[in-house]
């Protein structure tokens, strides 16, 4: 695997703003499926014969305009690919939802008939796992180049335990599953869903102070949701209870139908899983699981790296884990040489 980590460290070197990465040219467009789906898309351009990276954004408000995947976008741009970034709108607006899966499926199906080639796909946390269910078809297969998935989970139903008992590292997963769903957990409480919609703004885009709306909109709320609210904040076992009553309101079939740990059986292109060693979101097991479970593959077609530098959607500052820089400059090179860079 060493011969991987020329080429990433190179690209990490551009992360850590030792070596140059300027700014791109980038186009934006409304990209439309064969399903007539529109998706508004940047496309940071390249050379005509350049390796295709699909990169999909996380579950960011910021949606393509999220500074920290359009400076991913920018260091793949300059380390040689051409670069398409489309804006999923339900993940843009925090939804848990199903057709993520199709839309990443359409989407990459319509730049493979773009390209005219086979491309490469990068994402992180639940875009990542649902990308990975979307590209596991034989003819997805065919198209794919290679895949990076960044703190992605294997089986959902064990996901969600594990963010609710986490909530003290990391409130913003539990307010992203309580927007999605305590409007069936909890009918009568009705300002709730605004709340932590707003509650997970809050975390994500940094609101702090008179910035931050969730505050003001708890002292609006009645007694009941606030002793709701309180009980989520300070009492873990009641967290933990909720764990059961989300998953009994799922949609029939949701965690069968966008857990890749049961799409497996078809896949065959290089993988590399990315996870952080204590990622409070996401545990870096189920990374652990997927990698397990596709033993079958050939040795040099898989790749995986539970690494220090990594939380669940940034990374750390390189110089307080200088140990952990080789292993990740090998994974990253093998993900960018598996593309064909």
């Amino acid at each position: 695997m060493i011969r991987y980590s020329f080429q990433g460290l190179s690209f990490l070197l551009k992360y850590a703003d030792i070596t140059d990465s300027p700014e791109s040219e980038i186009q934006e467009e409304r990209l439309v499926t064969a399903e007539r789906l529109r998706f508004r898309t940047k496309v940071f351009p390249s050379s005509p014969n350049a390796p295709v990276i699909f990169l999909q954004h996380g579950m960011s408000n910021r949606g393509i305009d999220d500074p920290r995947i359009l400076v991913l976008a920018k260091h793949l741009k300059n380390s040689g690919a051409k670069v398409y970034l489309p804006e999923l709108n339900e993940v843009k607006g925090l939804e848990i939802s199903s057709k993520t899966v199709s839309n990443i499926r359409s989407i990459f199906k319509t730049i493979v008939e773009r390209e005219k080639r086979p491309i490469s796909f990068l994402s992180a946390s639940f875009s990542a796992g649902m990308g990975m269910v979307a590209l596991s078809g034989k003819e997805e297969q065919k198209n794919l180049k290679s895949i990076l998935l960044v703190g992605t989970y294997s089986d959902f139903a064990k996901t969600l335990p594990f963010i609710l008992s986490n909530y003290d590292v990391d409130p913003y997963a539990v307010h992203v599953l309580l927007y999605n769903y305590i409007s069936k957990l909890r009918p009568r409480l009705s300002g709730l869903e605004e709340f932590y919609y707003e509650a997970a703004l809050d975390n994500g885009l940094k609101r702090e102070g008179e910035g931050a709306k969730s505050p003001k909109l708890l002292q609006r709320l009645g007694k009941k949701e606030k002793e709701f609210v309180f009980s989520i904040r300070s009492d873990a076992a009641f967290r933990m209870s909720l764990a059961d009553p989300i998953l009994s309101v799922l949609p029939k079939g949701f965690i069968l139908h966008n857990s890749p740990q049961n799409f497996l059986t078809d896949w065959r292109a290089p993988i590399a899983l990315l996870h952080g060693f204590d990622d409070a979101v996401i545990s870096s097991e189920e990374s652990e699981q997927l990698f397990a479970s596709l033993r079958e593959l050939r040795s040099d077609s898989k790749l995986l790296l539970k690494s220090k530098l990594i939380t669940h959607g940034d990374h750390l500052p390189f110089y307080t884990q200088l140990g952990e820089i080789p292993k990740l400059a090998e994974l990253w090179g093998f993900f960018l040489k598996k593309s064909g860079l």
